[in-house]
């Protein structure tokens, strides 16, 4: 973590979301348009995840590997921007881009940070995994950058509610698939040995306490400007309706 070649990768990453920032900008980006790009970046990702983790099946041929399915925070993301993409416009796509906004550039932060695939220029999953989260941090941004998100009050909760069935939903899935070791959401085990937070230091119970609290803290943080300026707002209408 935080070697020479993890420096590159983050500064690859940093590089490419600035372009594409200023490109959609220039270009004058729709979301449709937005969303067919980062659709794209999906395909070409999930595509080569799946052919680089094909193992050997017990009666001949092979399958995926079961600790790739998409039932990380960012992998379920896939299935929300495809319904954001091709989805009919309401409350329901509203609530889905407030969610994918949040927790994408968390989430893609992270992952570019915690690079559980490693780090080495050599391997097809570790190119798959930085330009994914990169791809994914900068749709998340173009999001709130263009307005199309609805951060406030409303939004936090809904986001907080989805956040925690996420969290029961993968309890499950990594008990169903424990044969496998699986570790969606990193709610088994740390991500990577030898952090200084996400340990194993002081047993189970106090890592998946500091994981969840690490997920309020971090949403409410990315929340708090929008609901302080929404409240403003509010205030501010409500003046002008009395005077």
């Amino acid at each position: 973590m935080f070697t020479t070649k993890h420096f590159i990768w983050i500064g690859i990453c940093i590089l490419f979301i600035l372009i594409m920032n200023h490109y959609a900008k220039k270009e004058d980006f729709t979301l449709q348009n937005a969303c067919y790009f980062f659709m794209f970046i999906c395909l070409l990702s999930e595509t080569t995840k799946m052919m680089s983790d094909m193992i050997p099946s017990t009666h001949g041929g092979m399958h995926l590997n079961p600790q790739s399915l998409p039932f990380h925070i960012c992998s379920i993301l896939l299935f929300i921007a495809a319904y954001i993409t091709f989805g009919k416009d309401g409350p329901l796509k509203q609530k889905m881009i407030n969610f994918f906004a949040v927790v994408g550039t968390c989430g893609g932060i992270a992952a570019i940070l915690i690079p559980t695939y490693g780090v080495e220029f050599n391997i097809a999953n570790v190119y798959q995994c930085f330009m994914y989260h990169a791809t994914l941090t900068w749709f998340s941004l173009y999001l709130i950058r263009f307005k199309h998100a609805n951060l406030g009050m409303q939004a936090f909760k809904n986001n907080l509610v989805v956040l925690f069935a996420l969290l029961i939903f993968n309890l499950y899935m990594n008990s169903i698939l424990a044969v496998y070791d699986t570790n969606f959401m990193f709610i088994v085990r740390p991500p990577l040995e030898g952090l200084p937070f996400l340990n194993l230091n002081h047993g189970y119970y106090i890592y998946l306490f500091r994981v969840i609290m690490l997920g309020v803290i971090g949403l409410s943080l990315f929340h708090l400007p929008f609901i302080i300026k929404e409240r403003k707002s509010c205030e501010t209408e409500s003046d002008f309706n009395i005077a």
